[in-house]
């Protein structure tokens, strides 16, 4: 009874310090009550009790993941998945203060192995000890883990199934450790295979999050396109309106109206209206309205504003094209490509000695062709180009690349090629027309 006892201190530690994780990482307000908070805990102590007392191994330790789950999403209120990829987080995490008290305990203070692992890890000391570790180990990460969880990987069944195994190698590999007290050859296979499975499961977080960073970039963009849209239909009005207002003047001179009337009138138009260049508008105004002018403009400013020159030939067959009708999934995977060409021919011409970039967008019977040129400084290798996050700019930085890539290889509309003439490196994208179901 003692023992029993004992476990569901131990477990009341364990939930309220992973209650206290989760408040670090997901920041956000609590969704429940505090009654139906401390009741809902105690129940879970309870059951984590169950757990503990009569399984062993991994199944035991997947059970527990299942209990936290449970618990996270209902009192913050989250989806399945994303409770429980944070519960995996959790156990994987509580490894760290773990592994560090009981080698403190062994190789510093000189305490048995047998010892630590059939008194102390178990004993409530034990458990509060590695909970306030872990909680100070959650704080210290509390960015990087707030990332995890709100770029949505949980999503990514791959890494939601590498972390159920990462867990599983885990809960045995410290069950076989614990049996024997020492690094034989079973313990050091399963040990192996942890390592592995984290180290695929890192590489699977850092893919997912510099996808999930490129992706919400790209997402911010068309709302700003639809503002510089908007901007670009406001000087419409605007030159249509002072087309109108210099007709009126031009009637007044030749009516012979006073010449104070006249400036009065002037006086009032000054004083409503400001002045506008309208050339960069109108290199545009072939382009349909729903998102893809804007998000050209928005690009050609930001070329224009680095001192690279800018020259831009757009078809006037491509004002009623299919592209103004594009559904809202193929629109966003064009804007996302178009948007990786752009910025790396922006960076690219702005370290060459020409800085120049080329627009160009023709309408060729069903298609759509965006071609994209540039000037660049260095040599490029095309065999590698879009592959093991290759980029001309240097290290780690062909995510965008990558993007491109999987988006080209999973939508049948689009094609791309490149290819470099005199210096200018090519970057065509060609668009195929939806058909119609």
């Amino acid at each position: 009874m003692l023992d029993v006892i004992k476990i569901f201190i131990s477990s009341i530690i364990l939930i309220v310090s992973f209650y206290i994780y989760c408040k670090i990482i997901i920041n956000e307000k609590l969704k429940l009550n505090k009654i139906h908070l401390l009741l809902l805990s105690l129940v879970v102590s309870i059951l984590n009790t169950m757990i503990y007392q009569y399984m062993e191994g991994s199944l035991k330790t997947i059970f527990i993941c299942l209990l936290y789950t449970f618990f996270v999403k209902y009192v913050f209120k989250l989806t399945f998945s994303r409770s429980i990829f944070i519960s995996i987080i959790f156990i994987m995490l509580t490894v760290i203060p773990d592994l560090l008290i009981t080698t403190g305990l062994i190789y510093i203070f000189g305490i048995s192995k047998e010892y630590c692992y059939s008194v102390f890890a178990g004993s409530i000391l034990g458990n509060l000890l590695v909970s306030i570790l872990m909680i100070l180990i959650t704080y210290i990460l509390r960015k990087p883990l707030r990332k995890l969880v709100n770029y949505n990987i949980s999503t990514s069944k791959k890494i939601v199934l590498i972390s159920i195994l990462t867990i599983i190698f885990i809960s045995i590999f410290f069950y076989k450790f614990a049996i024997a007290y020492e690094l034989n050859k079973s313990v050091i296979a399963y040990l192996v295979a942890m390592f592995a499975f984290m180290i695929v499961l890192f590489s699977l977080f850092k893919e997912k999050l510099d996808n999930e960073i490129v992706l919400k970039k790209y997402d911010e963009l068309l709302d700003i396109m639809k503002n510089y849209e908007s901007d670009i239909e406001e000087q419409r009005t605007l030159i249509h309106e002072t087309k109108n207002e210099l007709m009126t003047i031009k009637c007044k001179i030749n009516d012979k109206e006073k010449e104070s009337t006249i400036i009065e009138y002037i006086d009032s138009i000054l004083g409503d209206k400001v002045s506008s260049n309208m050339s960069k508008y109108s290199k545009f105004k072939y382009l349909p309205s729903n998102g893809l002018k804007g998000f050209f403009y928005y690009k050609f400013i930001e070329a224009e504003r680095k001192g690279i020159n800018v020259s831009i030939n757009i078809s006037k067959k491509i004002e009623n094209s299919f592209l103004k009708n594009l559904d809202t999934k193929h629109f966003k995977e064009l804007v996302r490509v178009i948007g990786v060409y752009l910025d790396n021919a922006i960076e690219a011409s702005l370290k060459s000695e020409d800085k120049k970039l080329g627009i160009e967008v023709y309408l060729i019977n069903d298609c759509a062709k965006i071609i994209i040129s540039n000037t660049f400084e260095s040599d490029i290798n095309f065999d590698k180009v879009g592959k093991e996050r290759y980029s001309t700019k240097g290290k780690n930085r062909g995510h965008g690349l990558l993007l491109v890539k999987k988006i080209l290889h999973e939508n049948d509309l689009f094609e791309a090629q490149n290819t470099i003439t005199d210096k200018l490196y090519i970057q065509e994208l060609k668009v195929k027309e939806p058909k119609i179901a």
